[in-house]
């Protein structure tokens, strides 16, 4: 017994050697190992409360501009989107629906640089090719064709295929190159659903720039 206590004691003595040597690093380490995880969960708790700011702001922008409320008052807001999060997909969308009502108020400019802020943040790529084919589609509307396409040329993915051509389409008829504009029309309808809204509109540019739109058989063929 008297060696077990001896060695129970030995060990006793080393233990505290040692928390004496390496205590205050040992405490330092948990220490920062709280303060990390402390940092990491209010950073979450921070991002969470951007998102829901900046998805509260962007349902404001929708509301204002279903509404008919004014530019200005919609940029704002947009703007206001961007710097709560800028991350998220919320600026993009905001962007997009601020240059829509710009381009129906006649403001295709505007329409154009507020597209082409928002494209410098962050965003999903996907989302970064549809604000170029909008950016295209308003180019078009100012009268730089060649301007369009060369947005268009940036866009690579497959589901945006069907858009991308209509829109050459757009560019090159405006541009008199009425083969290039039909050809482009025909791939954009061979990639379209047949349920798809603008069928109807896409299958008019084919046969104002000459072509012939597919029957069901021939396409079914």
């Amino acid at each position: 017994m008297a060696i077990d206590n001896q060695e129970e004691y030995e060990q006793g003595e080393q233990l505290r050697v040692w928390l004496r040597a390496n205590g205050m690093s040992m405490l330092g380490g948990i220490a920062i190992g709280l303060a990390l995880i402390a940092g990491w969960q209010w950073w979450q708790r921070k991002q969470l409360l951007a998102a829901e700011n900046a998805s509260d702001t962007y349902a404001a922008v929708a509301a204002a501009v279903d509404a008919g409320a004014d530019t200005r008052k919609v940029a704002a807001a947009e703007r206001k989107i961007r710097a709560d999060d800028h991350k998220s997909a919320y600026p993009a969308l905001a962007a997009m629906r601020l240059a829509a009502e710009q381009v129906d108020k006649g403001d295709a400019k505007g329409a154009l640089a507020t597209l082409d802020e928002v494209g410098t943040v962050a965003v999903d790529p996907a989302l970064s090719q549809l604000l170029q084919l909008r950016a295209a589609r308003v180019l078009v509307i100012l009268g730089r064709p060649a301007d369009a396409i060369a947005r268009l040329d940036k866009v690579k993915d497959p589901a945006w295929t069907a858009v991308a051509e209509e829109i050459r389409g757009d560019a090159e008829s405006a541009q008199g190159h009425v083969e290039r504009a039909r050809d482009a029309y025909a791939r954009a309808l061979a990639k379209l659903p047949d349920d798809a809204p603008g069928r109807t509109l896409l299958q008019m540019k084919l046969t104002e720039s000459g072509g012939v739109v597919p029957t069901t058989e021939a396409k079914k063929a």
